[in-house]
């Protein structure tokens, strides 16, 4: 390996710092996002503290479960069809979307 290779590799992580920083920065700067994440969640302004988190998590966790639920049969399909074939990821593609379902069912459950 030449030295010039050296030296790029070792330049490659410093630079996407570089240039991930000023992104961040103007993300966080123009952060309508959250407002409008937070209006069609419902939640209201004057909410502070666990009253706002609590709402929050309800609005966003019931259409995100509904989500899953729709995809999960699909997924279950496909990590079928893997190990019919006889791939290596068909058990973690079947246990991915069975986690995934119980864990947004759990959060809902917690939260309400």
């Amino acid at each position: 390996m030449l030295l010039i290779d050296r030296i790029a590799h070792r330049m490659r992580a410093p630079a996407a710092v570089v240039l991930a920083v000023p992104i961040a920065l103007v993300a966080l700067h123009a952060g309508a996002g959250a407002e409008i994440v937070a209006k069609a969640a419902g939640i209201p302004k004057g909410a502070n503290g666990i009253g706002g988190f609590i709402n929050g998590a309800k609005a966003l966790v019931t259409p995100a479960l509904v989500m899953v639920a729709a995809i999960a049969p699909l997924a279950l399909i496909a990590g079928g069809l893997v190990l019919l074939f006889g791939g290596r990821r068909g058990m973690q593609i079947i246990g991915t979307s069975l986690g995934v379902l119980l864990l947004l069912g759990s959060v809902t459950a917690l939260v309400a």
